[in-house]
């Protein structure tokens, strides 16, 4: 579901759709800071690359390769490559609005930028409603249509994904409000209709809340009756039911509307002069009738012993058996039946040399049961008259019973043709065939994979195709990986000797936190960031909400500790990042550690090329400076830091912080070497913080 690339561009340009003129237009829109961050408020921070749908992302969901930021990227870098990718989604949006004379206001431009961004350019074709509306081909659109519009992009494949469709609301909230700040499920909800593409115009619709669905929408398919929506615990959905929350519903099929089904409430009005209640075959022509099935004449009759054409037969036969209408590739009315039975290898063209003339019984039971796929039959003839394997798989599955002769004999008459009365009867046998469920063969049960070796039995840690020294004297980390449990943005470790406790990292971008939710929340300590070094110039710099934070954390009655961003370069910036921290945090009660968290996450940042020894040395000069003022020193690092760039073997009298957020399908971290803390995730939701969080489990207590 994710971006647009270059290549999506030049297809573009290719097809005409985007003058080149209309990129340097001067008069172009460009989206606002306000969408920017719009955009990014749904996206989430994410500061190394992670995988989604094969694909790897960074950042603010911009598209990457796996090993393009190694050390990962900050929050300034981030915005800068989600404004860098934008400038594709802005010109093909521009393109459309160039070519069609549309004029929009900002927010709206935003809205659509931002959609965009997230499903791709798929739904700028002006053969689609929400194109159509800004082209201005449907003047007459309500609030409720502009909704569905745009909310109708909500899908991953056939599912609906509630996260998709609140982001839709929202984007149609300030495509029509211009509200930038609003919440999405406040005025609409949405009922998804679980039904093939081609049976329904589309798949999920939103409604207002608490009003009535009033008209939903009515699927077909060939061959079956409609008798209602359903949801999975079997309650049926109604026009007069209120519009309450999401709700995923599944079509009711009925073989045909009889009245033993339920169906129906009302009698049947037999519109046929010369169909009479009694006969064999009134039951077959009823039900098909109003199934919509068949029809008779207009003169009023059904003439049920008049003999069917080949044209009559195919169509019927084929529509039964799940086939659409097909359109005529002659002059002759039945011609597409021919084609597609022909294409299908149903019957040969020398089977069917005159499509008004009648067909035979027995290529009524080749037709018949290769269009519905019967098995072959291994039974006995009963007919006197045929073997033939068409009409035993038609007799198997109970669809021909044939009739008996004048002496008594079970014929089938294979090369008599067939009346309208007796097609209807195979008809409504083929459409309450319920193909046989084959038993599944039993699997040999796989062998148990060898697990893979350790770094003990390797002699050294295997990370990515690089092979790492296994350090003496560095503590192992002893976690056992089954004990991993993730409930929410929760993670716990299921061992009751171990004393583990939930806590949250918190810088200025987390914006204004309410600390008392936080705590009532189940947070018990916070990691806040005093400030950073600019990794261009160097500078040292206050994080703007650090004193509000620091006061507010510690009078909901957490526990609290602070890092420094650092892009220390030697011994003596480190020294000074350590004075800059202490000066900071002079007067407040620090009860966890104080954190060095040096990063050179992109080739651009000053301290990107440090060796490892002079990165040590700096690491420890910044904890001992930390240590002479009573307080416990930290360090930060993640995966490829902590095995490429420290040496940790000279670091074991500090506490370590270890960042690794780890895919569906390993709830557990990697790394080799024993840590106090795991940054599970930058994607946690806490109450009393507008956004994601880093969320952290902590093994000890300080």
């Amino acid at each position: 579901m994710k971006r647009i690339c270059s290549l999506l561009l030049a297809a573009l340009l290719l097809a005409g759709l985007l003058p080149i003129s209309a990129l340097a237009d001067e008069g172009a829109m460009t989206i606002s800071d306000e969408g920017v961050a719009f955009i990014a408020g749904f996206e989430g921070y994410r500061q190394y690359a992670y995988e989604d749908g094969g694909k790897w992302y960074i950042g603010y969901g911009t598209s990457c390769e796996a090993d393009e930021f190694p050390d990962g990227v900050t929050e300034e870098e981030a915005e800068q490559l989600l404004r860098d990718h934008l400038v594709d989604m802005e010109a093909m949006l521009n393109s459309f609005l160039l070519r069609y004379e549309v004029e929009l206001t900002q927010y709206q431009y935003d809205a659509l930028v931002s959609l965009t961004y997230n499903i791709g350019t798929t739904w700028i074709n002006p053969s689609y409603r929400l194109c159509q509306y800004l082209m201005g081909n449907l003047p007459d659109s309500t609030r409720d249509d502009v909704v569905n519009y745009i909310g109708t992009w909500c899908h991953v494949g056939r599912d609906v994904v509630h996260g998709l469709a609140l982001r839709r609301l929202q984007e149609a909230y300030l495509f029509l409000d211009g509200d930038y700040e609003n919440a999405g499920a406040e005025e609409y909800t949405y009922v998804h209709f679980d039904v093939e593409a081609d049976e329904i115009e589309h798949s999920t619709v939103f409604y207002r809340i608490n009003e009535t669905y009033d008209l939903l929408p009515t699927p077909t398919r060939p061959g079956k009756y409609f008798q209602g929506w359903y949801t999975a615990e079997g309650v049926q959905l109604t026009g007069d039911d209120i519009a309450v929350a999401p709700v995923t519903v599944s079509a009711k099929w009925g073989s045909s509307p009889v009245e033993d089904t339920g169906v129906f409430s009302t009698p049947w009005d037999n519109p046929y002069s010369d169909l009479q209640e009694g006969e064999w075959y009134y039951s077959y022509v009823k039900n098909l009738t109003r199934a919509g099935m068949v029809d008779g004449y207009p003169d009023g009759s059904f003439r049920p012993a008049q003999t069917i054409t080949a044209g009559e037969a195919l169509k019927l036969i084929l529509l039964t058996a799940g086939y659409t209408e097909q359109e005529m590739i002659d002059e002759h009315w039945a011609s597409g039946y021919l084609d597609l039975a022909l294409e299908e290898g149903y019957l040969s063209a020398e089977d069917v040399p005159d499509l008004d003339a009648p067909i035979s019984r027995r290529l009524i039971a080749q037709l018949s049961a290769l269009a519905l796929e019967l098995p072959e039959s291994d039974t006995d003839s009963p007919f006197t008259d045929t073997d033939d394997p068409y009409v035993m798989a038609l007799y198997d599955a109970a669809i021909v019973t044939g009739s008996y002769d004048d002496a008594g004999n079970l014929v089938y008459l294979p090369e008599e043709g067939i009346i309208r009365s007796e097609l209807c009867a195979l008809v409504w046998r083929m459409v309450q065939y319920v193909p046989p469920v084959e038993e599944p063969e039993e699997e040999e049960p796989e062998e148990p994979a060898e697990p893979d070796p350790t770094p003990e039995e390797l002699g050294y840690i295997l990370y990515g195709n690089q092979k790492v020294e296994i350090l003496e004297g560095v503590e192992v980390c002893q976690y056992d990986a089954s004990l991993f449990r993730k409930e929410g943005s929760i993670m716990y470790y299921d061992d009751d000797s171990v004393d583990t406790s939930i806590g949250i990292d918190v810088s200025n971008y987390q914006g204004d936190v309410d600390w008392e939710a936080v705590a009532a929340d189940g947070i018990e300590f916070v990691f806040l960031r005093v400030g950073f070094r600019g990794y261009t110039e160097g500078t040292l710099n206050m994080d703007h909400r650090f004193l509000q934070n620091v006061e507010g954390a510690a009078e909901a009655g957490l526990k609290v500790g602070v890092y420094f961003f650092s892009t220390a370069t030697s011994e003596e910036e480190a020294i000074q990042e350590a004075e800059f921290v202490l000066d900071a945090i002079e007067g407040y009660d620090i009860d966890y550690p104080v954190v060095f968290d040096w990063e050179a996450n992109s080739s651009s940042y000053r301290n990107y090329g440090l060796d490892t020894q002079t990165l040590t040395d700096a690491a420890i000069a910044f904890c001992e400076r930390v240590k002479e003022e009573g307080y416990t020193p930290m360090i930060y690092f993640n995966l490829p830091t902590g095995y490429l760039r420290y040496d940790l073997s000279q670091l074991t009298d500090y506490d370590f912080w270890f960042a690794q957020y780890p895919s569906s399908d390993a709830m557990y971290p990697t790394m080799y070497y024993n840590y106090q803390v795991w940054q599970y995730t930058d994607s946690g939701s806490v109450d009393g913080i507008d956004g994601r969080v880093d969320m952290n489990i902590a093994w000890k207590r300080w």
